[in-house]
């Protein structure tokens, strides 16, 4: 295993230190199509590439469905374009045949040391996802109830899907989140979707027969799940908020922790008093609690006179504040978040049962808390469904405004 992860690393130094003497011109300006080469085979996703504010940088931007975000504006490193997803401690390194073509590696870190990488591709000129497509023989539109199976492991999910033309796009959720901006393609009667942002790595490929499916699911590096499902408009997920609860005898949230600034915060701090308090158990390298954050920031900001404070409670994979701090801060920085989060330690049970232990259990990030002008947690919701979703994302956005609003009202 030593000797593996050695040559890797050896070849990823070499790679990367030879891209400067193959590369010396910019990328073309415009719509690329990018491939990861997965475990799945070819896993595709889009770019859009403009010029940056200063000379040879660049804004690229990566495509899933209606969501399109850059972590980070790309540069050269001698003459490699580096594409940055600093939030989740990975990037692109890439060295360019010409201006229309590139080629190298998606490196993915953790608290900046290498934990793997996989072969990236991209060509100019293109906004098609998947190629070489069938005349599409069925239609994917709906709501689907799935199984997703590693081995004996089984996890109820909801598929949801719209499809124009030949053309799908959707999202998958579970209790702890969902798969966010899926993007892809039927063809004859198979149901291809691939998602890239950096951090999380999707291929789903499916037969589709009459109103049942039958596919695989690859995920992250060595992931590979069992699909099956069938059309189901009442398909749906447990009761979110009944998942978590606070374990008999305690009724409210009490923890005293640390900023990556030194202050020290507590539910108690007068700042809480006869607020409505949103409390979310996150960490910075979570896609889920990026959705949920670019929500509740503006949230917090057109509320915060209003009585309503939030805290975000980060758990980090380095247990040092000088390795997490700045990337808590760079999540703050990138979203725009106005209100404090504080470091709870590592993302694992115990930590996680250390700061919560009024908790019954813990299932996902992100988790989210609201509490009442009297210091009482009044609800608790596991997981977060993103805009990806559609309408399940526009009904908890709703659902969430009304009972806050309904909790500002309360003497």
């Amino acid at each position: 295993m030593i000797k593996r992860y050695l040559l890797i690393a050896f070849l990823n130094f070499f790679f990367v230190g030879n891209l400067a003497a193959q590369s010396s011109k910019n990328p073309q300006l415009g719509s690329w199509r990018a491939e990861l080469r997965s475990q799945g085979g070819g896993l595709p996703f889009n770019l859009s590439v403009a010029a940056g504010k200063q000379k040879n940088t660049f804004i690229i931007k990566v495509i899933n469905g209606s969501e399109s975000f850059h972590l980070g504006e790309s540069y050269f490193r001698g003459d490699s374009l580096v594409i940055p997803f600093d939030l989740y401690d990975s990037e692109i390194v890439a060295r360019l045949d010409g201006s229309q073509k590139m080629t190298g590696y998606w490196i993915k870190k953790r608290n900046g040391k290498f934990v793997n990488q996989l072969p990236f591709s991209a060509l100019y000129g293109s906004k098609e996802r998947f190629t070489g497509l069938k005349t599409p023989k069925i239609n994917v539109s709906g709501t689907w109830n799935v199984d997703i199976a590693v081995e004996d492991k089984h996890t109820p999910s909801v598929g949801v899907f719209k499809q124009v033309g030949n053309k799908v796009t959707g999202s998958i959720l579970q209790t702890s989140g969902d798969y966010r901006f899926l993007q892809g393609n039927v063809s004859g009667d198979s149901l291809f979707v691939s998602y890239f942002d950096g951090s999380f790595v999707l291929l789903f490929k499916t037969k589709v027969i009459g109103k049942e499916i039958n596919g695989t699911l690859f995920s992250g590096f060595a992931t590979k799940k069992e699909v099956k499902g069938n059309l189901d408009p009442k398909a749906s997920l447990p009761d979110l908020k009944k998942l978590t609860f606070l374990k008999p005898g305690y009724d409210r949230l009490n923890f005293s922790l640390p900023t990556p600034k030194g202050e020290t915060i507590s539910l108690q701090d007068e700042r809480f008093k006869n607020k409505v308090v949103i409390v979310e158990i996150m960490g910075s390298w979570c896609p889920n609690c990026i959705d949920e954050a670019r929500f509740l920031a503006p949230f917090y900001s057109k509320n915060k006179a209003k009585g309503v404070e939030v805290v975000g409670v980060s758990f980090e994979y380095s247990p040092e504040m000088a390795v997490s701090g700045p990337k808590i801060e760079n999540f703050k920085k990138k979203i725009g978040i106005d209100y404090p989060l504080v470091f709870g330690g590592v993302p694992n049970d115990e930590t996680i049962a250390q700061v919560f232990p009024m908790l019954n259990k813990f299932y996902g990030y992100p988790t989210t808390f609201v509490i009442d002008k009297k210091g009482k947690v009044r609800e608790i919701h596991t997981g977060f469904s993103g805009p990806g979703t559609g309408l399940y994302y526009t009904d908890w956005v709703q659902e969430f405004e009304k009972t806050i609003q309904t909790l500002l009202k309360e003497k």
